[in-house]
């Protein structure tokens, strides 16, 4: 049985950190550097924390950490993303020459940052993110810079409140600069379970790639295939081989995991309540929404909320 983590528990960092601070009780950050990591407590239990962690590291030797069963290697010039509800397990110490940055946030936090859902929707091509982002050097350097300004504002006590906000807006900036690093990904992707080359299948992978783009832009609105197809001008039927063959997937299953994913967000996020969502994704009643979450998800948008 895993061992959940409360927000607060992100505070015992200041006694193995030599760089720290936070902001209201509900935003930790801690640069652990060398020896520091060596003297972290290290549970070989499986671990669920209540809030979100990201941890840039910067420089030192790769280490392994399992979440939600998965094994991931985290190296130097990545990014580790773990959020509300994961199973980690961290079965051995940090590299004793790490040095990273780790920001900790709860929930609550989290909703006062202001986020356009939208545009941080990353598009489900092929495989879902994972939760290790291998950086360039740029990228890197642009989110170190990221982490510093962070760091910076949460020690100006001077006014706590505009502190808060100011984390808030360079939050919601980094995670829009996270979201350009996948999106720099996405062209270099192979759509196709095997290749297709020649003009003909160049057109026919275009067709796809336009398919997506338009489900990232459309989704919240129209969820039907031929819509998609119009915009395309070949036929519904066409458009569903074509996305069929080159992903494995159903366009209507394309669509439906972008409108899930978004109506996941929303309710875990947004402050808003079912109804609410339900019409920011135009859906007619939030009795249609519910049917729709739960024939996809196996379970109704109110027991998400409460997962």
């Amino acid at each position: 049985m895993e061992q959940v983590i409360e927000f607060e528990s992100a505070e015992r960092l200041r006694d193995f950190s030599s760089v720290f601070s936070s902001i209201n009780e509900s935003y930790v950050f801690s640069r652990i550097r060398g020896g520091e990591a060596t003297r972290l407590p290290v549970d070989e239990r499986p671990l669920k924390m209540s809030g979100t962690m990201l941890m840039l590291v910067l420089s030192g030797s790769d280490f392994e950490i399992e979440l939600n069963l998965q094994p991931y290697t985290v190296s130097a010039g990545s990014l580790l993303g773990v959020f509300p509800g994961t199973v980690a397990r961290l079965a051995e110490r940090l590299p004793a020459d790490i040095d990273a940055f780790c920001l900790f946030f709860d929930t609550k936090f989290l909703q006062g940052v202001n986020l356009n859902m939208s545009a941080i929707m990353l598009p489900p091509v092929l495989k879902r993110p994972s939760p290790v982002l291998n950086l360039t050097e740029r990228e890197a350097d642009t989110l170190t810079r990221y982490f510093d300004l962070l760091h910076i504002n949460s020690t100006d006590a001077a006014n706590p409140q505009i502190s808060k906000s100011i984390a808030s807006s360079l939050l919601a900036a980094m995670f829009y600069q996270i979201v350009q690093c996948h999106h720099s990904r996405i062209d270099g992707m192979v759509i196709g379970q095997s290749e297709q080359t020649g003009t003909a299948g160049c057109r026919r992978n275009d067709y796809v790639r336009e398919f997506l783009k338009l489900v990232q832009l459309h989704h919240v609105n129209e969820r039907s295939v031929s819509f998609y197809a119009g915009k395309l001008y070949i036929s519904a039927k066409y458009l569903t081989l074509l996305v069929k063959e080159a992903t494995g997937r159903s366009a209507a299953k394309w669509i439906d995991d972008f409108v899930i994913m978004e109506a996941k967000n929303l309710l875990r996020f947004s402050g808003k309540n079912i109804q609410q969502v339900a019409y920011a994704l135009n859906f007619s009643t939030q009795s249609s929404f519910g049917k729709y979450f739960k024939h996809l998800t196996g379970m109704s948008p109110t027991e998400f909320q409460k997962s």
